[in-house]
């Protein structure tokens, strides 16, 4: 069995790619806040939740995760990034070479079934340069192009190029062109791929390379590294246990980006959720309350980061967030949870004691469904979702599926 160490920038990208790995033999288990153990032979995934920070602290964080790897580990680490190259990705790479004490790092950020493709060493959303999508209006990780290698080059030390889809596919010898770039002071390579086998194709070259390996990038990646490895490294998913339920679902939506936006308003028109806005810090805990007594009466209610921006910034709005879902938690334990946005997932998970989660199965393409494992909510029922991902009725989906088991 090759041993398997997955560390990712945010908590919703971690359970993105736990659920990739699925089945494994004991499960696969989130560690929101790095630290700590998970069960004995569980495959864990430890977040960072650096894609927001100075490119030193980013840095000391992804070090810090990979520290407890002994003096000649020969592993593989899958290193989560943002497909939009939001984050100091090359800081973070950076660390996670030194630690590793390895002279290369393969990225392979495309996600092909959600349209993520890396093309000429360009990411692409939708055939779209990233620059030219929502991404670039980010309010905390503006991007402002689609150059991978320039995206590691902005916050790293060392070089970056591009291996193109001809030595992918085998058109050109693969091997050669890793020792050339090699040659020209290259370390940290980007593999184009336009679909699931091309990456499927990446993975099983790079694997002959020498150990430990460094592997960066996203689903796409965790999928293809999945299949590659094969039935040694999978079983059956451990079953859970049982846990009565609560009443209602919370919804939990921080993101600004778009996508978010339109699952909200069209959960809100079909009477699937009652939103509220939280967009003052001061009432927060109050709406807070509010949100818990229609959960108590079995509804399904969504506490919504505002659409404009306000005095207090996406600082004060992400607070505002976290105290008023805690104080709807502190009132009614709802039937199932659903956190929308690395960021907001983090800082509520953080209020709850930062409780390991298991990843029990993808719901759609960047949609996890996990179940908390510890604290005074375990057994609770919690959905993820990345703030850019999936069409505008998905939310309600996920709404009406958590409330199946809702009483």
């Amino acid at each position: 069995m090759h041993a398997l160490r997955i560390i990712a920038d945010d908590l919703t990208g971690a359970c993105d790619v736990g659920a990739e790995m699925l089945p494994w033999p004991a499960g696969v288990i989130v560690q929101p806040a790095a630290g700590g153990a998970g069960p004995a032979g569980a495959l864990g995934v430890r977040n960072t939740q650096s894609r927001t920070l100075p490119p030193p602290e980013a840095a000391r964080r992804v070090g810090g995760a990979l520290a407890d790897l002994r003096a000649g580990w020969s592993g593989i680490v899958l290193k989560k990034i943002d497909t939009g190259l939001r984050g100091p990705l090359g800081a973070e790479i950076d660390a996670a070479m030194d630690v590793l004490g390895v002279g290369e790092a393969f990225v392979l950020p495309a996600i092909p079934e959600v349209g993520r493709t890396t093309e000429q060493g360009c990411q692409m959303i939708g055939g779209v340069p990233v620059h030219r999508t929502a991404f670039a209006r980010d309010p905390q990780n503006p991007i402002r192009e689609a150059s991978v290698a320039a995206a590691v080059e902005a916050s790293g030390r060392r070089r970056a190029g591009v291996i193109g889809l001809g030595a992918i596919r085998g058109r050109d010898d693969f091997d050669n062109a890793v020792e050339e770039a090699r040659a020209a002071g290259t370390a940290v390579i980007v593999c184009d791929a336009e679909t699931d086998a091309d990456l499927e194709r990446a993975v099983r070259r790079l694997l002959s390379r020498p150990r430990p390996l460094l592997l960066v990038g996203s689903t796409g990646l965790a999928r293809a590294l999945r299949r590659v490895l094969g039935p040694e490294n999978g079983g059956r998913a451990r079953g859970g246990t049982s846990f009565s339920a609560g009443r209602g679902v919370l919804v939990v939506a921080g993101s600004a980006h778009p996508a978010t936006r339109a699952q909200v308003e069209c959960a809100a028109a079909r009477r699937l959720i009652g939103p509220l806005v939280v967009d003052d810090p001061g009432a927060a805990e109050a709406t807070g309350l509010a949100a818990g007594g229609l959960l108590e009466a079995g509804g399904a209610v969504a506490l919504v980061a505002p659409a404009e921006p306000v005095p207090a910034g996406s600082a004060g709005v992400l607070a505002a967030l976290r105290s008023a879902a805690l104080a709807t938690l502190a009132r009614t334990r709802p039937g199932g949870l659903v956190l929308i946005g690395g960021e907001t997932a983090y800082h509520v998970l953080d209020g709850l004691g930062n409780p390991m989660l298991a990843i029990e199965s993808r719901l759609r393409p960047l949609v996890v469904r996990t179940r908390l494992m510890t604290g005074p909510y375990a057994g609770l029922s919690l959905v993820t979702k990345g703030g850019s991902a999936g069409a505008p009725d998905l939310l309600g989906a996920i709404v009406r599926q958590l409330g199946r088991g809702v009483r």
